[in-house]
C-alpha cells in the first residue's frame, strides 16, 4: 500500500511549491465563448492550485477506499484463518501438556480439535498417537505412528513412536525389527541402538547383540571402555550357553575371549577358569584368577582358585594362596582370605588378629562373625563362639558371597541374570546379585571340628552349655569374666609373642 502513495505524495508536495512560487497576484482566465465572445470566466493561481491538490486527495482517498473495499474479503478469509490457527495452536498447546501430565483423554480431546482446526497432519497425527498412546489405544496409536513412518519427513518420529509401543508391549521381535530399521539411517539414533541391543540379549541373541555392538563401535555411538565390558559380558553369556549345549571347544574359546577384554571381570574369569581347568589347563586358569584378583578381587575367585591346588599338599597350597593375596594385599577380599587360610592350618589366634581390623565396623557382616565364631570356637571359646554365632543370624549379608551357589558352580546365571549383566556391568561396570536379590540359599562360610557347617543363614553351636538351674540363671560367672573381645585377643597376642 505504501509504494502506491509515493507518487501523489510527491506530486502534492510539488504542488505546494508552486502554491509558494506563484503567490496571489497572477490569475488563470478561462473564456467559454458561444458566439462571439464578449466575457470570460477566470479563477486565481493559488484556488487553482488548491484544485488542482484536492482533487489529487480526493482520486487517493477513492482509490484507496476501492483498493480496501477489493481486498475485504481476502482480509477477512485471514483473520479468520489466523484465529483458527490461533485455536490450533492453543489446542496443540493444551494437548500436549495433557500428555505430560498422563491425561489420555484430554489430550485426545485436544489433539482432535487440532486436528480439527489446523492443516497440519503430522503434527495433529503425532499427538494423536500419544494421546492414544496414554490412554492405552495402542491399535490407534499404531496407526498414527504408522502414517508418520510412512513420510520420509516424519520417518524418525514414527520408527520411535512404533519401537516404544512394542517396546511397552514386551514384543522383542516388533522391538528388533523397528530398531533395526532406525539403525540403518545414515544418522541412527541412540534409542535405535539401545533397544535393539536389550531386546536381543532379553531373547539370549548373544550373537546377534554382538553384532549389534559392533555397529555401535563403527558408529562411536558408546566408548571404548563400554564397548569392551559389553562384549566381554556377551561373549561370557554366549560361553555359558555354549557350554550347556555340549560344545565345549566353542565355550572355552568365547571364554577366554571374554577373559582377554575384561580381566577384571569375576564371573567371567570364573566361568573361564572352570572351563581351563576341565580342559587340564590348571596353570592357565591360575594366571587369569590372579590378574582378575589383582584388579578387583571377589570371594569366588578365591574359591576357584583353591580348587585348582585340590591334588597339592596343604604346605603347596597354603603358598599359592599366599602369593594370591600378595597380588593385592590391601583388599577387603584379601584380608579376609588370609583369615581363611589361618583357619585352614588352625591358627586362630592368627586369624582374631587379622579379624580384628575388619571387625571393627560398626556393623562386620554374617560372612565375618562366621569367621570370628570359627576362631573362637577353635581356640576353645565356646560362649564367644556362640556370641559370635548370634551376631551372624542378624548381621547383613554380603552380596558377593551369595554368589556362590552351594549346589552349583559361581555365577550360576539364568539367561535373564545374563540380560540384567550385560546392562549394569557394561554401561558402568556393576556386578549384579540375583542370589541375593532373592534371598537364595548361601554357600557355608567355614566348617568347625565337628564338621557342622556354619553358614550366614544357620551356623551350628560346637558345645553346649550346661542347662540352666535355679541357682544358676546359664550364666557362668567364671567363664564371662574378662570377655571383652579386645582385652583378650591382647593377652592372646602377648602369649604368641612370649612363646
Amino acid at each position: 500500500m505504501a509504494r502506491w502513495l509515493i507518487l501523489p505524495l510527491i506530486l502534492l508536495v510539488a504542488l505546494a511549491g508552486l502554491l509558494v512560487y506563484v503567490g496571489s497576484e497572477r490569475y488563470i482566465q478561462y473564456e467559454f465563448v458561444i458566439g462571439k465572445p464578449t466575457e470570460g470566466l477566470y479563477v486565481s493561481m493559488q484556488a487553482a492550485i488548491a484544485i488542482c491538490a484536492a482533487l489529487v486527495v480526493t482520486i487517493v482517498l477513492l482509490w484507496s477506499l476501492l483498493t480496501w473495499m477489493w481486498r475485504l474479503p481476502t482480509r477477512m478469509k485471514k483473520g479468520m484463518g489466523r484465529r483458527r490457527g490461533e485455536q490450533g495452536l492453543d489446542a496443540v498447546e493444551q494437548a500436549l501438556l495433557a500428555v505430560e501430565s498422563g491425561d489420555g483423554t484430554a489430550a485426545f480431546k485436544k489433539a482432535k480439535k487440532a486436528s480439527e482446526l489446523l492443516n497440519r497432519p503430522n503434527l495433529t497425527a503425532l499427538i494423536s498417537a500419544k494421546a492414544a498412546e496414554i490412554r492405552g489405544e495402542h491399535d490407534d496409536a499404531h496407526t498414527h505412528y504408522t502414517s508418520l513412518r510412512d513420510n520420509p519427513e516424519t520417518e524418525a518420529a514414527g520408527l520411535r513412536g512404533l519401537a516404544r509401543l512394542s517396546e511397552n508391549r514386551g514384543d522383542h521381535v516388533a522391538s528388533i525389527e523397528v530398531a533395526k530399521a532406525a539403525l540403518e539411517s545414515q544418522k541412527a539414533p541412540m534409542w535405535a541402538f539401545d533397544l535393539l541391543y536389550t531386546s536381543q540379549t532379553a531373547l539370549a541373541d548373544w550373537e546377534g547383540a554382538l553384532e549389534t555392538l559392533a555397529i555401535a563401535e563403527k558408529r562411536k555411538l558408546l566408548g571404548k571402555d563400554e564397548i569392551r565390558r559389553r562384549r566381554a559380558v556377551l561373549l561370557a553369556a554366549n560361553a555359558s550357553a555354549l557350554d550347556d549345549k555340549g560344545q565345549f571347544a566353542e565355550a572355552l574359546d568365547q571364554a577366554k575371549r571374554a577373559v582377554d577384554l575384561s580381566p577384571g571381570f569375576a564371573p567371567g574369569v570364573a566361568l573361564a577358569a572352570r572351563l581351563l581347568a576341565k580342559d587340564g589347563q590348571g596353570k592357565k586358569a591360575a594366571q587369569i584368577i590372579e590378574k582378575a584378583w589383582s584388579r578387583s578381587p571377589h570371594p569366588a575367585l578365591s574359591i576357584a582358585y583353591r580348587d585348582l591346588w585340590q591334588g597339592e599338599t596343604a604346605k603347596a597350597t597354603a603358598k599359592k594362596i599366599k602369593h594370591l593375596i600378595k597380588t593385592n594385599g590391601s583388599h577387603r577380599e584379601s584380608k579376609i582370605l588370609a583369615v581363611e587360610q589361618a583357619l585352614a592350618v588352625g591358627d586362630g589366634v592368627a586369624a582374631l588378629s587379622m579379624l580384628d581390623e575388619l571387625l571393627r565396623d560398626a556393623e562386620p557382616s554374617a560372612r565375618l562373625c562366621t569367621l570370628a565364631a570359627q576362631a573362637e570356637n577353635m581356640l576353645g571359646n565356646g560362649i564367644d563362639a556362640r556370641t559370635w554365632q548370634n551376631r551372624a543370624a542378624s548381621a547383613p549379608i554380603e552380596a558377593d558371597w551369595s554368589d556362590l551357589d552351594p549346589d552349583g558352580d559361581a555365577f550360576n546365571y539364568t539367561d535373564s541374570d545374563w540380560q540384567k549383566l550385560a546392562l549394569s556391568y557394561g554401561k558402568n561396570g556393576t556386578l549384579i546379585h540375583p542370589r541375593y536379590e532373592a534371598g537364595k540359599r548361601r554357600r557355608a562360610v567355614v566348617t568347625i571340628k565337628n564338621d557342622a557347617p556354619i553358614s550366614e543363614d544357620n551356623v551350628e553351636k560346637s558345645d553346649e552349655a550346661p542347662p540352666p538351674s535355679p541357682d544358676n540363671p546359664g550364666v557362668d560367672n567364671k567363664a564371662t569374666e574378662n570377655q571383652d573381645l579386645a582385652g583378650r585377643l591382647e593377652n592372646l597376642l602377648d602369649d604368641s609373642n612370649r612363646s
